[in-house]
C-alpha cells in the first residue's frame, strides 16, 4: 500500500560522471551522442519540479527526491544542485543521493542547510582495490578523498551508508574491507553492505559473477571469517523472505518486483522520464517526458502492469510472491520482454542464504541487526 500512495522522484542533473568505472552501465551512452553530457539549468529543474508538484497533488506519502547519475554531486555543477535543493525545499521535500563520494566533501556545508534522509557512498574494498577501479579521468584514485568526505558529513550529522559493488576483482577482500570499516569507528552508525556487479549486455563486463557463484563465495567468505559480521546486512535487502525470517519484519507478499512498478519516476537532464535506475537513457524504456509538458506514454503502463499476476511464469509458481517476478530491465535484456520473469535471486536465496542464516546464533543475529535499516 505505501508503494502505491507516493511517487519516488529522482532527479539526474547529468549523465556525466567525474569517475570512469570500469562496470558503468551508463558508459556507452557517450559513444552515441555528447548531447548525453548536458547538465541541467534552471528552467529544466522549474519544468521538472513543475511536474514533481503536480504528480503529488494526491500523494499522502513521503515527499522525496533523489539525487542520482552520472554524478549528481560535481563540484563544477554546485549551483545547479543548489538550486534544486531550493527548489525541493520551497515545495516541501525531503532529498536522498547516490553518490560516488569523491567530491562528498565540498557539498557538506550546503547539505547541511537541507533534510538530507541519506547519502549512499560506494567504496569498493580498501584503498589499494578500490583505488584500481573507481578512478578519476587520468587514473588516480578515490578511496582518500571518499573517506574524508564520509568523515566530513558525519561531522556535520549527515547520514551516510556505504555499497560494495562486488565482482571476482574484489570479492576476497571484503574481510579487509569490512576490518577497515569497523575500525574507522564508521560500525554501527554507517550502513554497509554488498551487491553484485551486472554484466550488463549494452557495456559487458567479464569479472562479473553469475548470482550463484557470488552467493556461495559470499557465504563462504562470512562462515571463514569473522570480520564479515560487520556486513550482515548485505542478507537483508532486497529479500522480503530473509527480512520476515531473520530481522523480524513482518512479511508482506511482493506482487511485483521493485518501485519501478509502482512509484520511482527518474528524469534526466534531457527532459525525459524513466522507470528504473538501470534503464535509464535507453528509449526503449522512456516511459514520458516532463519537457516542453508532462506526458507519459504505453510504455509506463507496461512498466505498471507488471506483475506476479501478469508473468504467465510466476502464476505457476510457489516463490513468486518472494521476488515479484524479479527484475524487469534484466527480463527483457535477456528474452526481448518485460512480462518474462527473472528467477535467480530468490531461488538461490532459498537454497543457499536460509540454511547458512539459520545456522548461525540467535543472540548473533539480534546483536547484528542493531545496524539494520539505513538502505
Amino acid at each position: 500500500e505505501d508503494f502505491l500512495t507516493h511517487n519516488l522522484h529522482v532527479v539526474m542533473p547529468t549523465y556525466e560522471c567525474n569517475l570512469q568505472c570500469p562496470y558503468c552501465f551508463e558508459r556507452h551512452l557517450y559513444r552515441k551522442d555528447l548531447k548525453w553530457r548536458t547538465t541541467m539549468d534552471e528552467k529544466t529543474v522549474d519544468a521538472l519540479f513543475e511536474a514533481i508538484v503536480h504528480l503529488d497533488e494526491e500523494s499522502k506519502g513521503e515527499k522525496c527526491v533523489v539525487f542520482y547519475g552520472g554524478e549528481p554531486l560535481q563540484y563544477k555543477n554546485i549551483s545547479i544542485v543548489k538550486y534544486i535543493l531550493e527548489q525541493g525545499k520551497k515545495n516541501g521535500y525531503s532529498f536522498k543521493i547516490v553518490t560516488n563520494g569523491a567530491d562528498l566533501q565540498y557539498f557538506v556545508p550546503l547539505l547541511t542547510q537541507y533534510d538530507i534522509l541519506k547519502i549512499q557512498v560506494t567504496l569498493d574494498g580498501p584503498k589499494e582495490i578500490h583505488d584500481k577501479r573507481r578512478v578519476k579521468k587520468g587514473g588516480k584514485g578515490t578511496f582518500d578523498d571518499i573517506v574524508k568526505g564520509i568523515d566530513i558529513a558525519l561531522d556535520n550529522g549527515l547520514p551516510v551508508g556505504i555499497r560494495i559493488n562486488v565482482d571476482s576483482e574484489n570479492l576476497k577482500y571484503l574481510p579487509e574491507f569490512a576490518q577497515f570499516y569497523k575500525e574507522k569507528g564508521w560500525y554501527p552508525r554507517v550502513y554497509a553492505f554488498a551487491t553484485n556487479v551486472h554484466d550488463f549486455d549494452c557495456v559487458g563486463y567479464p569479472s562479473a559473477l553469475p548470482v550463484e557463484q557470488f552467493t556461495r563465495e559470499l557465504i563462504d567468505l562470512f562462515l571463514k571469517d569473522e570480520r564479515m559480521d560487520v556486513l550482515f546486512q548485505t542478507f537483508r535487502y532486497p529479500n522480503v523472505l530473509l527480512e520476515h525470517l531473520f530481522a523480524g519484519e513482518p512479511f508482506k507478499p511482493r506482487f511485483w518486483a521493485c518501485g519501478a512498478h509502482t512509484s520511482i519516476l527518474i528524469y534526466d537532464s534531457l527532459g525525459d522520464i524513466y522507470p528504473c535506475y538501470e534503464a535509464v537513457g535507453e528509449k526503449a524504456h522512456k516511459v514520458g517526458e516532463y519537457m516542453p509538458t508532462l506526458q507519459f506514454n504505453e510504455t509506463f503502463n507496461q512498466w505498471r502492469n507488471r506483475t506476479v499476476f501478469t508473468i504467465p511464469e510466476c502464476r505457476e509458481c510457489n516463490l513468486a510472491f518472494f521476488c515479484g517476478g524479479g527484475c524487469a530491465h534484466r527480463a527483457f535484456e535477456a528474452a526481448g520482454s518485460l512480462y518474462s520473469p527473472v528467477c535467480d535471486k530468490t531461488k538461490f536465496s532459498v537454497k543457499y542464504e536460509v540454511p547458512y542464516l539459520y545456522g548461525l546464533m540467535e543472540a548473533e543475529l539480534k546483536s547484528l541487526s542493531e545496524a539494520r535499516d539505513w538502505y
